[in-house]
């Protein structure tokens, strides 16, 4: 599991620096793949819970979630560029020392180590990251992308206990995930999602 924490944790730190709309979504996507292989690596779901789990991880977070929001960045013609956190030293060192601070949170926690202390420094480390989105950045989607952010570090917090989750509790989750992202949607089509207006792109360049 050690290589999928990882790779969780790299689809969660990347897009911070890349700036760009299109590597978020990627990144959102990657997330919810990562933890669809998590659960599907102790083997498939076999009750309902698990099986609307498995659908919530690997249909919804992965395909629905960012398609859904390309879909109205790319009708606003959202310019390329978009800071998730702003472009200067401190930020950048403020987002690597929540990352290191959550490492040793998670080895205090699980002083064992290991697989379990690697889980809880990840989800804790993306939870803190998109905690920094939300309080640096004031712009609709830059938001959203951080609660969503968010969202999947508290799914992957869950997925830490091993255990599934009773069907209508489960269903609720996913339901207020959906119900999530239709409101995120709405604010973005009605307060406009794009990071410049299509004036302020470059001559000659396409969204």
């Amino acid at each position: 599991m050690t290589y999928l924490l990882v790779a969780f944790l790299v689809a969660t730190v990347v897009p911070l620096f890349v700036a760009s709309w299109r590597s978020s979504l990627v990144g959102l996507g990657a997330q919810g793949l990562v933890m669809a292989a998590i659960l599907v690596e102790r083997g498939w779901p076999h009750s309902a819970s698990g099986v609307v789990l498995l659908a919530d991880l690997l249909v919804l977070r992965t395909y629905v979630v960012p398609r859904y929001l390309y879909g109205i960045l790319r009708s606003q013609r959202a310019a390329r560029r978009s800071d998730f956190i702003p472009a200067n030293l401190l930020s950048w060192t403020l987002a690597c020392a929540l990352v290191v601070g959550a490492f040793h949170f998670g080895t205090a926690l699980c002083p064992e180590g290991g697989d379990a202390a690697l889980h809880v420094s990840v989800a804790s480390g993306a939870l803190l990251l998109g905690l920094l989105v939300l309080a640096t950045q004031h712009r609709v989607f830059a938001q959203v992308a951080g609660a969503l952010r968010i969202e999947n570090a508290i799914a992957l917090f869950e997925l830490a206990g091993g255990h599934a989750l009773p069907l209508p509790v489960q269903l609720g989750l996913t339901g207020a995930l959906v119900l999530s992202l239709l409101t995120f949607g709405a604010f973005m089509r009605r307060l406009g999602g794009a990071t410049e207006s299509p004036a302020g792109l470059a001559e000659g360049e396409s969204p």
